[in-house]
């Protein structure tokens, strides 16, 4: 890999079905020409169905892994996903805060099936150590309900936990607030202004892996120099486009009562640029 590679490196749990965490974010970065690096924060047991099983590492170990991807191939831009705990946050929060790169931070708490990512002192530590140190908050309506204490069922009130969230430290955030009034809106707030992107609702259950996936083409497209503006449109659109041409996989997808995977569709469409 030469100097002029980029880099991007994930820490966030494991999903051994591939449709979320680290296993989508490497293969996101992949699809950019982004070289992906991971460290491994938890492991859960999860597939379409559900998840079964969380298990958090420990944090020596996930100190071992931080210490020996930094000290040798600084990445040009880092996210986090789950983190599981206070303790994890604080410990990760300590090794990113001596880095120069963008952060890109998404606050994973719950997953698709509702099944808890993280403890209840984690909301706090995350205000407390990691949005202070991010360049861009990814959370969904419902984290960033969790995070501001904000109830969101509106534009207004959405910009106002954006405040929120700005107020603690985030220098940017991302909102997703997934199927509002008829449509797929997702807010890009910057402190002194705002973007509202629209998309049409598509009605389908391929929704796994959505929050992980476009915190990962937006980690992408920062990584390859674009802006934060290039960057949030162009992950709005291939995250759409993704959703679009879901692979319908997984059993329990097929009957009825799963979560399937997104698409590869955005895969394709950085090989074919």
């Amino acid at each position: 890999m030469n100097n002029s590679t980029p880099s991007a490196l994930t820490i966030a749990g494991s999903d051994p079905s591939g449709g979320a965490g680290l296993q989508a974010d490497l293969k996101t970065f992949q699809a950019h020409s982004v070289y992906g690096m991971c460290v491994v924060t938890l492991i859960t047991a999860q597939n379409t169905a559900g998840v079964s099983k969380v298990e958090l590492l420990a944090p020596e170990l996930i100190s071992q892994q931080l210490e020996s991807v930094l000290r040798d191939i600084p990445p040009s831009v880092i996210k986090t996903g789950a983190l599981g705990s206070a303790s994890i946050i604080e410990l990760v929060s300590s090794y990113l805060a001596t880095q120069v790169s963008p952060i890109v931070v998404d606050p994973v708490m719950v997953s698709k099936h509702g099944h808890s990512l993280a403890e209840d002192s984690a909301v706090t530590a995350l205000k407390r150590h990691l949005l202070p140190i991010a360049t861009i908050i990814t959370p969904n309506r419902f984290e960033a309900e969790q995070l501001t204490g904000v109830k969101i069922d509106s534009i207004a009130s959405a910009l106002v936990a954006c405040k929120s969230l700005h107020d603690s430290g985030a220098a940017e955030v991302v909102l997703k607030m997934g199927c509002f009034e008829g449509e797929q809106l997702l807010i890009h707030s910057m402190r002194d202004r705002y973007e509202i992107y629209r998309k049409p609702h598509l009605d389908t259950r391929s929704l796994h892996g959505t929050g992980c996936v476009l915190s990962a083409l937006l980690t992408s497209h920062l990584a390859l120099g674009n802006t934060s503006l290039q960057a949030v449109a162009a992950a709005n659109d291939s995250l759409h486009n993704s959703i679009r041409h879901a692979p319908r996989l997984g059993e329990a997808f097929k009957n009825g009562s799963g979560f399937g995977p997104v698409g590869t569709n955005h895969f394709k469409s950085a090989a074919n640029r």
